[in-house]
């Protein structure tokens, strides 16, 4: 037991006198930077596997979401295919009056945009503007063929303006007179009876 002790003893006293450089203690580092490393390393496989699992658990769900929309999109599809189809077929019998019309339109277009016709509207205003012009001027001589007329017995513009009222207004001026009653030529009549006896009385004598 004492050689025990004294060997045990000598190794520590041969490590103490190294110091520093004593190779056990940089094993011994080693060996504890493995431990973290691994440590550290094991933390991460775990991690990963956490990761793989709420992966696994967004997959499950996504193939979940997938399942459900893939039967109205498949019952979906076929109609869209339909209604293009359907769309192309009309843009095509459409096409071809729109490809007659466009250069009627666009001759329409042009004659719209003339000059002439863009000063149509002004030469009209002027056009009126001139009748009214000559139809203020003329409003005196018109009265004065008025008061001419009314002088020979005429009748007056405003009456030949008017003709069409004139017939009912000068219908009841036109209405002939009562005729006379016809009870008055009876008592004659019966004057010349009494007259004819009075002829045959010489004839019997």
């Amino acid at each position: 037991m004492a050689d025990t002790s004294g060997t045990t003893g000598g190794l520590g006293d041969l490590f103490a006198l190294l110091g520093t450089s004593n190779p056990l203690s940089g094993i011994s580092k080693s060996i504890g930077q493995f431990q973290r490393g691994v440590t550290q390393f094991l933390d991460s496989v775990e991690r990963f596997n956490d990761t793989m699992e709420q992966l696994n658990q967004v997959a499950r769900r996504v193939n979940s979401l997938l399942d459900t929309v893939e039967e109205p999109i498949k019952a979906f599809v076929p109609q869209v295919t339909r209604t293009i189809k359907a769309a192309d077929a009309m843009v095509e019998q459409l096409s071809g009056p729109v490809d007659k019309v466009a250069p009627t339109l666009t001759r329409f277009a042009e004659t719209l945009s003339n000059p002439t016709i863009l000063a149509l509207p002004n030469d009209l205003g002027r056009f009126m503007e001139t009748l009214g012009d000559l139809a203020a001027r003329l409003q005196p001589l018109g009265q004065i063929a008025e008061t001419a007329g009314s002088w020979f017995g005429l009748r007056p513009l405003a009456a030949l303006r008017g003709g069409g009222h004139a017939p009912s207004t000068a219908a009841p001026a036109a209405a002939p007179p009562p005729p006379p009653p016809a009870t008055s030529p009876a008592p004659a009549k019966k004057a010349a009876v009494k007259k004819a006896p009075a002829k045959k009385a010489p004839a019997k004598k």
